[in-house]
């Protein structure tokens, strides 16, 4: 048994609904042919590495990514809802030149934009809130063990500020990610998340 519980993040590989600049969240697309060699890459990577558990989201782009790694380590990924993006209603599949996630697009389309996901979407505080519970019990039914989890670009952000104790309104505008990118955090015995490496990609070159 380790003496820490060590969390392994990963950002899912790009996907072809990325390289069109589409709003996906939700809404799934097939790698695209660099997403799969960076799949690889992160697999090589993985490679002869132990881990005690292993989950993704249960998106499509997230699953492939994460049986690419699975190879690699003999493990299956466990799917779990509550490692899902963020739902965008009516906006996913648009052009992020109307829309940007982190509400920073034009200033003409933002009422549209915010009126699209309080009609349509899911909030912005019950996607935090799925986000941190889901973490904390995985964290919790693995303490003291290693985890690998292949998520997205959203929780990733959110997940940064949640395991280091800052705001979490601003969650939005933490970013950008690699895909494929590797971050590692360890539980430490004051009860503190301590960031190992951050959105890491040197494995990717």
């Amino acid at each position: 048994m380790k003496q820490s519980t060590q969390v392994v993040l990963v950002r899912h590989a790009e996907t072809q609904t990325i390289t069109s600049q589409k709003i996906h969240g939700q809404t799934d697309g097939p790698l695209s042919e660099r997403g799969l060699q960076d799949a690889h890459k992160t697999a090589q990577h993985f490679r002869g590495q132990s881990f005690d558990a292993f989950y993704c989201s249960p998106l499509g782009r997230a699953m492939t990514t994460a049986s690419i790694i699975g190879n690699a380590i003999n493990m299956e990924p466990v799917p779990v809802d509550g490692l899902k993006e963020r739902y965008y209603g009516w906006l996913e599949g648009q052009s992020m030149k109307w829309f940007e996630p982190d509400l920073s697009g034009p200033k003409l389309t933002l009422p549209l934009v915010k009126f699209a996901l309080w009609a349509s979407g899911e909030s912005a505080d019950n996607f935090v809130n799925r986000v941190t519970t889901t973490f904390d019990a995985i964290a919790e039914k693995h303490h003291g063990e290693r985890v690998l989890i292949v998520l997205h670009w959203g929780l990733l952000s959110v997940l940064t500020q949640h395991l280091q104790e800052k705001d979490l309104s601003v969650w939005r505008a933490v970013g950008p990610w690699i895909a494929c990118g590797i971050s590692e955090y360890h539980h430490n015995n004051n009860g503190t998340w301590k960031p190992i490496q951050f959105d890491n990609g040197q494995h990717l070159q």
